[in-house]
This record gives C-alpha cells, structure tokens and sequence, in this order.
C-alpha cells in the first residue's frame, strides 16, 4: 500500500467512514473504496441512463415468452435472386 496523499475529513464523515468498515467487516480504507466505487457506477448509469441489471431483467422476461408464430422463413420474403418479393 502506498500514502499518496493525506486527505482531511470531518468527525463525522470520519464516524460515518467507520460504520460502515464496521458493517462491512472492512479497513476504512476498503470501505471508503467501496463507497467510491458505489457512487462512480450510480453516476455512470445516472449519466448514461442504462441500468444493466434491469436491460438484463427485461431481456430474460422477453425470452420467457411463448412464441405465438414460428419466424417465416427466407423463401417467404426473397424471390430466387434473393430480391424482395
């Protein structure tokens, strides 16, 4: 582990940094690093909109449907040449 920089925080940033190793079983460096991390992704799919986990949600409820009509085949769009028909 290297110090890079000293960083000054509040009592009770200090105290609220401190639960959390506490209830995570960490040092309070990995939980003011789990912390960060949190926050980053939250901002990234703020920012961006997506959230994976529910695009991921979404596309297991589309594939659990029936399928109603089997898909046509090529034949029935394309001619021989392979133009529209």
């Amino acid at each position: 582990m290297t110090k890079v920089e000293t960083i000054e925080i509040e009592t009770q940033v200090a105290d609220h940094v401190r639960e959390l190793a506490r209830q995570r079983g960490s040092s309070l460096s990995e939980a003011i690093d789990i912390a960060v991390r949190a926050t980053l992704e939250h901002d990234r799919q703020r920012k961006t909109g997506i959230d994976l986990d529910e695009v991921a949600a979404i596309a297991a409820r589309f594939q659990a449907l029936p399928e109603l009509a089997p898909m046509p085949s090529d034949a029935e769009f394309y001619d021989a040449d392979g133009l529209p028909r």
